[in-house]
């Protein structure tokens, strides 16, 4: 591979990771490092360069600043005064990621990150982030099941102040199948902080032993809260209700790249191999191009039938 193609080559590499936007996931009240990193010059002189973090749609709002010489705390939104922050020691060595704490459900945005030459203003480069907001509900909580007739049974499931929007799913524990949502009434209220609390209520056929499953899904922690609810008929006839419950692993998901970064990545890698085939193909060209050796006789005999003009 030539050196103009090494050269185009690093330049690829280098808007693939300008290019990537990273999936941040954090907690509510808790905090979160918003990655944004040189992708190729490791020591930048902070007199010469501004920073700035801000909402990548609109309305736009300042997250942070950094100006050489300039109180930025003007210019940083309301919201997130006294609650980011950058670190210089770490810009100097080109990480110009923002510490944002106390977390709270509005922060659910794009971010973008950008460095700026402070004597053209052109961009160095730029970084977006998506910061996606979690919060665990509480274990659900499964009612004693009500016997409203001879022909149907009520359960009733409840969970508390999570985020975001819950996926409410019933199992019937007997065959493992997924029970129809249009047996199942849910109804969804926010709080103050803008926390989602569920109740929901299933409505199935009689039955003398009934297995079901209550499963709370929070899709931005990749978590399911289950509990079992049995009712059962004992041969003298009375009945008997029991509730196993189990708890997930309450980690969050770490930071993850988007589908776009997929197809961002899979075109430059084609890219690249194209390249690499083309310059293969080039160098066999060459080599060829200089004819076999023939030995002696082969060489006179060619000498013989060249003519001078």
């Amino acid at each position: 591979m030539t050196l103009k193609s090494i050269g185009f080559f690093l330049f690829l590499l280098g808007c693939l990771r300008a290019a990537v936007m990273e999936e941040i996931y954090g907690m509510v009240g808790g905090d979160v490092d918003l990655s944004c990193i040189s992708p190729g010059k490791k020591h930048f002189d902070l007199n010469k360069i501004s920073v700035y973090w801000q909402t990548k749609n609109e309305p736009l709002k300042t997250i942070n600043a950094y100006i050489p010489g300039d109180d930025t705390s003007q210019y940083i939104d309301s919201k997130y005064q006294n609650r980011t922050s950058l670190k210089l020691e770490k810009m100097e060595r080109g990480d110009f990621s923002l510490h944002l704490s106390n977390i709270t459900i509005k922060d659910e945005l794009e971010l973008e990150c950008i460095v700026v030459n402070k004597s053209s203003t052109d961009p160095l480069f730029r970084s977006t982030v998506n910061l996606h907001v979690a919060a665990n509900y509480s274990i659900p909580v499964v009612e004693a099941p009500k016997k409203t007739n001879d022909t149907e049974v009520t359960f009733t499931c409840t969970s508390h102040n999570g985020f975001p929007k819950p996926k409410i799913y019933w199992v019937n524990k007997t065959d493992n199948s997924l029970l129809n949502q249009s047996l199942q009434n849910d109804t969804f209220t926010i709080n103050e902080k803008g926390l989602y609390s569920v109740s929901s209520v299933l409505k199935i056929a009689w039955t003398p032993n009934i297995r079901v499953e209550c499963c709370i899904e929070n899709v931005n922690l990749q978590q399911n809260l289950t509990v079992q609810s049995s009712f059962l008929l004992s041969p003298d006839g009375s009945t008997d209700h029991r509730i196993i419950t189990t708890t997930p692993n309450q980690s969050i998901p770490s930071g993850k790249t988007s589908i776009i970064t997929f197809f961002i990545i899979f075109g430059i890698v084609l890219v690249i191999l194209l390249m690499a085939v083309i310059s293969f193909r080039k160098l066999r060209k060459n080599k060829h191009h200089y004819g076999d050796y023939r030995g002696p006789q082969g060489n006179r005999q060619m000498a013989e039938t060249t003519d001078y003009i």
